[in-house]
């Protein structure tokens, strides 16, 4: 059965190539410009609430490799608790694709107070971010049905670009989305077939764990998101160094986890991991690269999807995510939920008390 939210999913191929023809067109004086206030600044502060937060993860982590102070804050933290933290030097990195999220939009005065530079990224161009932002970016994604799917990855790469602005690489990043697209709208359809094979891994209803390292961080906090977003199913996420550190006391014959191994500093840890994992009894996909060859990790867990050959390194965070997409649409089905609909979240969140009541609940 076709749903909106398969839709999106299938269309997100042609929604990157409409996003990088923008930052090649009409789209790319704004990232420029946000590239020269990051380029210029020591302290960059990313922020945002949900979907549009974690994509602000693997950002972080390609700024500090730049020697850059770069921290991720969820928005409401820096709200409430860590305002303090935004000095007059610092550029404020929010993001959010209706531009309307309530605490985006209540922080934006207090930034304004503290003299910060505010880099809005967005995905309405009259949205209050998008006017309020010092230089706002607009990302010229197709929109979503509900779960951020195409705006997600939108994100991704609209960060993958403006990384690539800062460091002088934007025409060959953009390049590569195009490339990456291509790769795309190959891979997801592989990826489709693939979860055929996935209802004995997810069919006992236990909690998924998502575990991984560094930038894959903000796939997995993504991936727990997709979980509750889109098949109401509980699942736990945490860096693979963390859950050594207690939490594999909950391996058992029931356990199931996905780790992302697509980092190669630490693929030969995160290999060793799902190994493990494995020969204690539990049940662990992988979402990487194989890594053949002499000095190869050797991963014993099953891949989630074949990795997609020609994908451009800076875009693997792209990639990473779409087997999620598909795995919490496929446990949606087999609680037999439609994927997509959301029970009782809003579409925007504008309050922060409170949800909507809805017609029959």
């Amino acid at each position: 059965m076709t749903t909106p939210l398969l839709e999106n999913i299938l269309n997100q191929p042609v929604a990157l190539r409409a996003v990088g023809a923008h930052y090649a067109g009409a789209g790319r004086d704004s990232l420029v410009r946000a590239a020269a206030l990051l380029r210029s600044s020591k302290r960059v502060v990313l922020s945002g609430m949900g979907a549009s937060f974690f994509a602000c993860i693997p950002f972080s982590y390609y700024l500090s490799s730049q020697d850059r102070c770069a921290i991720a804050v969820e928005a409401s933290e820096l709200l409430y608790f860590l305002e303090s933290q935004i000095a007059r030097d610092t550029v404020v990195v929010l993001v959010s694709r209706s531009g309307e999220s309530v605490e985006v939009t209540k922080l934006l005065p207090r930034l304004k107070e503290r003299k910060a530079t505010v880099v809005g990224i967005v995905n309405m161009p009259e949205s209050t971010l998008s006017v309020e932002a010092n230089q706002a970016i607009v990302m010229g994604s197709p929109p979503d049905q509900l779960v951020a799917i195409q705006t997600y990855t939108a994100t991704l790469a609209t960060f993958v670009l403006l990384d690539a602005a800062i460091t002088g690489q934007l025409d060959i990043a953009v390049t590569e989305l195009e490339e990456t697209a291509d790769v795309l709208s190959r891979w997801i359809p592989e990826c489709i077939s693939a979860r055929k094979m996935w209802s004995g891994f997810l069919g006992n209803g236990a909690p998924l764990y998502l575990l991984g390292r560094g930038p894959a961080s903000g796939s997995v906090a993504e991936g727990v998101l997709l979980m509750h977003e889109v098949a109401k199913s509980p699942a736990v996420g945490m860096t693979v160094a963390q859950f050594r550190h207690g939490p594999v006391e909950v391996v058992d014959g029931n356990f199931r986890a996905v780790i992302f191994g697509a980092q190669s500093a630490t693929a030969a840890l995160d290999a060793a991991l799902a190994n493990d994992l494995a020969g204690m009894g539990g049940q662990v996909r992988w979402i990487g690269p194989n890594w053949i060859g002499p000095d190869a990790p050797g991963v014993g867990a099953i891949p989630l999807c074949p990795w997609p050959p020609g994908l451009p390194e800076r875009f693997i965070p792209i990639a990473e995510i779409v087997p999620l997409q598909l795995m919490a649409y496929k446990r949606a089905e087999l609680l037999g939920i439609r994927p997509g609909d959301f029970r009782w979240a809003p579409a925007v969140t504008t309050s922060e008390a409170g949800f909507p009541v809805r017609e029959g609940r």
